[in-house]
């Protein structure tokens, strides 16, 4: 039999690159920046918001090799986003920080620590977890202090080459960071619980046996999430695939499930085998892709 095992793979990573994480936040709008630039170790919270803080674009080159700069974001929760609550849409509001992530890594590059205006510390920021949940609505007001460090990509390239960026006193002056992104910005919850989905399902996918039928219902899963959306309607889509990727996550693992989809990716027929291969439960598919009461 044909393995096309590696060819939906790519399918599916390419349809949560391409297509789910850019439909993450249903709307954005940018946020006021105000910058000062600690001239040598980090100081505290008291010290940097007495500071004169200069306006600063996104796009604007930004911290010497192992420097420290404040930034400081403001603005308003745009009123119209509103009209989404009121129409049932499952959101929240996030400010996005994105101070300019250089590479794939988790870290080893830029950071940031966000405080509220009474310097609570909210949460830190990094190229993987680079939002800060805000507890206001439509018309509510932003103000986060971001305390960036500018550490120097050294390792991303795995080698042990010599670098002059180890070094204070040699890694230079000239900024090596360009703030990309400062925004407000609606989160589309059920779009990014799919995204956890897909991520979870995925990581257990590489963990299992190639010759464990689980592994190929997983792929098969997926494969079937992607064919039910529609690309250019993923919000309106998400909560489907879910209901897809449920009846995955909910098996045993100590069973085996087999899913049975037509043509057009719908199941049909649902059952869970024990080890032997035995059926333990059984369950047919509604025409709208909904599942009957599993049987014994």
């Amino acid at each position: 039999m044909h393995d096309n095992s590696a060819l939906v793979w790519a399918r599916i990573a390419r349809f949560v690159s391409e297509r789910l994480t850019p439909a993450l936040y249903r709307e954005s709008a940018p946020l006021a920046v105000d910058a000062w630039e600690v001239k040598d170790e980090p100081v505290p919270f008291a010290e940097a918001v007495g500071q004169q803080f200069e306006p600063v674009a996104i796009g604007t080159r930004w911290g010497a090799p192992w420097g420290t700069t404040w930034f400081h974001l403001t603005g308003t929760v745009p009123a119209s986003w509103a009209a989404h609550t009121a129409a049932g849409f499952d959101g929240r509001v996030e400010v996005v920080v994105d101070l300019g992530f250089l590479s794939g890594l988790p870290g080893f590059q830029a950071e940031g620590l966000v405080f509220a205006p009474d310097g609570r510390i909210i949460k830190a920021i990094e190229p993987f977890n680079n939002h800060v949940p805000v507890a206001v609505g439509p018309g509510g007001s932003i103000d986060l202090y971001v305390e960036a460090a500018s550490n120097p990509d050294v390792g991303s390239d795995w080698s042990c080459k010599p670098t002059p960026l180890g070094d204070k006193a040699t890694a230079g002056t000239e900024a090596i960071y360009a703030l990309r992104r400062m925004d407000v910005a609606l989160l589309d919850q059920v779009v990014w619980e799919l995204t956890q989905d897909i991520w979870t399902l995925t990581g257990l996918m590489d963990e299992l046996s190639a010759d464990l039928p689980r592994k190929a219902e997983i792929l098969r899963a997926l494969e079937a999430v992607v064919d039910r959306m529609d690309p250019q309607d993923v919000t309106g889509t998400a909560g489907a695939a879910r209901d897809l990727l449920a009846r995955i996550e909910a098996v045993d693992g100590k069973l085996r499930a087999e899913i049975v989809y037509d043509d057009r990716g719908r199941p049909t027929d649902e059952r869970e085998l024990d080890a032997s291969g035995k059926v333990v439960r059984d369950a047919e598919f509604s025409e709208d892709g909904s599942r009957k009461a599993f049987g014994t």
